[in-house]
């Protein structure tokens, strides 16, 4: 009877706990006692308007999307511009390929419609000068008919490919909805030239609501694993159970295509990284080249989450909540040499935090 009761106490006091909350985590602007290791502010920049998107690129230069400022900027490891492209109607995302072009979500101006739409461009900038604003721009791709929908998210994959994530209000359609991700290649036009090729959306993620793995809502951000065509998708939380999908490509004799590394219907379900409602707003996702570390940023907790490349959570994960210089609304976050660079974007700034134990 008596370890009966003490088994009855027990499922009392699990079944009490509290969700899950990233602001119960120590602030990142301090540790709580001697020996922790936190990430820590290191230094910040400002002088932005609304920047949703930052990127460092394989050129080990740094690209503000400055949205409201309608530019990007171009800035070295200090943080001091180097230049700035202009007149890039509300830059929000960009990635960099191996030619060391930027593909940039942004939106335009369509001349039939006059609607603002959303655009692909692609940006080249001249190796000899190294300035944005003396740089060749392509538009890849853009939907006038389909003036709400945006480009949220670029992933470069191996072999001139890369995934742009699309979002827009309109998932009801079973064909063509406005959640999707796309994937492009750049291909040789003739013997000098190259152009972007639109390729196929990818079938292995379904949109609309639903409480699969796989299942896509309203994605905001993507990632890819350098070298390899693995990627992690980040959602806003309404609708679905899982706000950052974990993806790997597959290529047997059966199967080519892209999977679930963590799937809690085949026993995945014990994973820190699937976890359900984990995030509120997971609004970008960077992963450390060098130790497949992925961060997520949750603007409505004003967070960073941090997991390992087993998916495993990470203490260093922090909420500044109760911080002096705390985030607001933060929107992305880049990783460089071990440090994080977190577009802060209701505060008009970038912050960069270093983990107390680097030197």
């Amino acid at each position: 009877m008596k370890s009966f009761f003490l088994f009855l106490l027990f499922l009392f006091v699990v079944g009490c706990q509290k969700p899950y909350e990233i602001a119960d985590l120590p602030s990142a602007s301090n540790t709580s006692h001697t020996g922790d290791t936190t990430y820590i502010q290191k230094a910040e920049w400002g002088g932005f308007n609304k920047p949703e998107g930052i990127l460092y690129g394989r050129d080990q230069l740094f690209y503000v999307m400055d949205t409201q400022n309608n530019r990007i900027v171009m800035l070295n490891q200090a943080g001091g511009e180097l230049s700035e492209l202009s007149n890039v109607l509300h830059p929000l995302t960009a990635a960099q390929d191996t030619r060391l072009d930027l593909i940039v979500g942004a939106e335009t101006v369509d001349p039939a419609s006059h609607d603002t739409i959303g655009v692909l461009i692609r940006i080249k900038v001249e190796p000899a000068s190294g300035f944005l604003n003396l740089a060749e721009i392509d538009t890849i791709w853009k939907e006038p008919g389909h003036p709400q929908r945006r480009f949220v998210g670029v992933g470069i994959l191996p072999n001139d490919e890369y995934l742009v994530v699309r979002d827009g209000p309109d998932n009801s359609s079973p064909v063509d909805p406005d959640a999707r991700v796309l994937l492009f290649r750049y291909v040789h036009q003739n013997s000098t030239a190259r152009k972007d090729s639109f390729i196929t959306p990818l079938g292995d993620l379904q949109s609309g609501v639903g409480n699969s793995i796989t299942s896509i809502n309203h994605p905001t951000g993507i990632a890819t694993f350098p070298g390899r065509s693995d990627f992690v998708l980040t959602q806003k939380s309404d609708g679905v159970q899982y706000s950052a999908v974990w993806m790997v490509y597959s290529k047997t004799t059966d199967f080519e295509g892209w999977q679930a590394r963590f799937d809690p219907s085949v026993g995945g379900q014990n994973v820190d990284f699937v976890k359900p409602n984990r995030f509120r707003d997971a609004e970008g996702v960077a992963i450390d080249p060098y130790r497949s570390d992925i961060f997520i940023v949750d603007a409505q907790q004003d967070s960073i989450v941090k997991f390992n490349n087993k998916g495993v959570f990470q203490n260093e994960s922090f909420g500044s909540l109760s911080s002096q210089s705390a985030l607001s609304h933060p929107q992305s976050v880049a990783i460089a040499q071990g440090d994080v660079y977190v577009c802060d974007t209701d505060n008009d700034r970038i912050v960069i935090y270093r983990l107390s134990t680097g030197n």
